[in-house]
């Protein structure tokens, strides 16, 4: 019997695509130096919330009642994924150049949630704790994502963002205990840096 369509993973994955979206976009037409400073003081107010939230019963109830259509019911006791993704987008803008971020930000910003919607509704082959049928979905979109850069832009290169969303796809599903808004964007982001030095 197949699974309903997972409402959830789709309502939060479109927050993260919208986010990601808007941030990848601002920091290819202003550049690094206007983006950094906003991007770190948005990071550091939600952060900020993050922490008296769960320092706080009552607030924490507020905060996980108004949000219940994106936040997960696990993250009632920990930082939710929208903090690790401002952090994963602010290391990636400020650690590397645009050309190289925007793309990496980009694969978290479609790529995950992809793989989150498709892996929970049709996923059935268990790979790393997350499905092969999401990591599927999970590179198409990010190839898919590489074909629209290299359209208005001409860097990094073709096998450069071609590696980087193989990348993000095996970060995507690696079994590590760090969170993978951060081990996509900033992941992907370093193999691309280093395979524009050997490409």
């Amino acid at each position: 019997m197949q699974r309903p369509f997972p409402q959830h993973a789709l309502r939060r994955g479109s927050v993260h695509a919208s986010l990601g979206m808007a941030i990848s976009i601002a920091l290819s037409q202003y550049g690094r130096e206007m983006i950094v400073i906003p991007l770190a003081a948005a990071t550091l107010v939600t952060l900020s919330v993050e922490a008296a939230r769960l320092h706080n019963p009552v607030l924490n109830r507020w905060f996980m009642t108004g949000l219940r259509p994106v936040v997960r019911a696990e993250e009632e006791n920990r930082f939710s994924g929208g903090s690790f993704f401002l952090i994963g987008s602010l290391v990636s803008a400020i650690v590397f150049p645009p050309e190289i971020a925007i793309p990496a930000i980009v694969f978290l910003a479609v790529g995950d949630p992809v793989a989150g919607v498709i892996g929970t509704w049709i996923g059935r082959v268990r790979l790393w704790k997350k499905t092969v049928e999401g990591g599927i979905a999970c590179l198409i979109v990010c190839l898919a994502a590489v074909a629209v850069i290299t359209a208005i832009a001409a860097r990094p290169s073709l096998g450069v963002m071609l590696i980087g969303a193989v990348s993000a796809t095996v970060f995507q599903a690696l079994p590590v205990r760090i969170n993978d808004n951060l081990t996509i964007p900033i992941g992907s982001a370093l193999v691309m840096a280093l395979a524009g030095i050997v490409l």
